[in-house]
């Protein structure tokens, strides 16, 4: 029988030759701007994003350059499987967090264990098939969680978490992250066993997930092990952060948004700045959200929950501020173009600047998230944002290995 979850022998960077990590870490391919893209590879000629992004989309050259990395020993592999137990220590609004989890291999070919829970676009689906194809690795991991507190796992991270980190640096956000081996195979054997035996969801990297699959079905007998991917995977835990993700967008009519309709769905009032629209939201139970124009800030709360009983009845997403806010609130006021999304209440305001509008939302709460993935449907594009991102060049894993 096939195990959900693997060990296997990771590829990372020479410690003899790459004596500091923050010079060549990345964050993941899909959240580097152009002007971090510069900064990166300036810090190193090995930065871990020159094997992420294709220049000019010569894929062919990454492939040589990571096959010529592992020939000149800038990249080595592990001589033993393990699993890779990683830490981020991080801040969010003043508040300090801990978030852990165990890098590993996934089995994609089990049913009904992973349930992607986004939708995805094609476009980033190309640029990843190409890659895939010259690279013959997984660059970066998968983001699953499993929707409980898992015991062994805590009290894995608790004995390994005093010890010296096998691999440790800062990344752009100066967060600390760190990396320990588990090379036992009786630890090995009980993590996978219990992450095993319950439900696992997809948290980010859907893109990755399914053109990681896709590439195993066209090449099933290629490489060992193909129908397994690298996943990064954490449980119900306090770190587990989730941001709002706002949105910014061109209104056919302004008014709109004041219209009887809107008015028979909700209660809104104007609010003095987004500090304040900020406190409001974090109130509510209830559907609400913010509407900013360049210098006016708008609560809207739902009237009565009834109003969703009757017009999602038997959804699943009712209590999914995202799939209302597109559902209702964009049905009622017709949006144009595409919409902007940014996890900074800020920079939304900013954005909106004289002719858009940014609508401010409350973060998803881990429960919809849980209960959405838990009965096997997906969440909207962009519904949540676990942060910190699961960083990049610690470790990857190439096929065949």
């Amino acid at each position: 029988m096939s195990n959900m979850i693997k060990s296997f022998k990771a590829t990372y960077y020479n410690p003899a030759v790459i004596k500091n990590l923050s010079l060549v870490a990345s964050p993941p391919y899909d959240v580097i701007s152009k002007k971090q893209l510069a900064n990166l590879r300036k810090k190193s000629p090995y930065n871990f994003s020159n094997l992420l992004l294709a220049a000019n989309n010569n894929y062919k050259e990454v492939g040589m350059r990571l096959r010529k990395w592992i020939e000149d020993e800038i990249l080595i592999n592990d001589k033993e499987e393990c699993l890779y137990l990683y830490e981020q220590t991080f801040g969010v609004a003043g508040k300090k967090y801990k978030r852990f989890g165990i890098l590993g291999l996934l089995n994609m070919d089990k049913k009904g264990t992973v349930f992607p829970h986004e939708y995805t676009l094609s476009a980033p689906k190309e640029d990843r098939k190409k890659m895939i194809r010259e690279v013959e690795a997984n660059l970066s991991p998968i983001f699953v969680m499993v929707p409980k507190r898992l015991k062994y796992f805590h009290s894995t991270y608790n004995s390994y978490s005093r010890t010296k980190p096998f691999e440790r640096f800062k990344d752009l956000d100066n967060n600390d992250n760190k990396i320990w081996k588990i090379s036992d195979k009786k630890t090995i054997e009980k993590l996978c066993k219990e992450i095993a035996s319950n439900n696992l969801v997809i948290a980010d990297g859907h893109h990755r997930f399914e053109i990681s699959y896709d590439y195993y079905k066209k090449n099933p007998n290629r490489f060992e092990n193909l129908n397994y991917i690298l996943t990064y995977i954490t449980d119900a835990q306090d770190g587990l952060v989730v941001l709002p993700t706002h949105r910014v967008v061109s209104l056919e009519d302004k008014l709109a948004i004041f219209s009887d309709k809107m008015k028979s769905y909700f209660d809104l009032q104007e609010v003095k700045n987004v500090s304040v629209l900020e406190q409001k939201l974090k109130k509510e139970k209830n559907f609400a959200f913010g509407v900013c124009f360049k210098n006016k800030v708008y609560f809207f709360k739902l009237k009565s929950a009834k109003i969703l009983d009757k017009l999602f009845k038997n959804s699943v997403y009712k209590n999914l501020d995202t799939y209302l806010l597109h559902q209702l609130v964009f049905d009622i006021v017709k949006i144009k173009g595409s919409i902007e999304y940014t996890h900074d209440l800020q920079e939304a305001h900013k954005l909106a600047g004289k002719d858009k509008a940014a609508f401010i939302l409350k973060p998803v709460s881990l429960s919809a998230v849980f209960n959405i993935a838990n009965k096997g449907y997906r969440l909207p594009q962009k519904s949540t944002y676990f942060y910190p991102k699961v960083y990049c060049g610690m470790l990857m894993r190439r096929f065949g290995v």
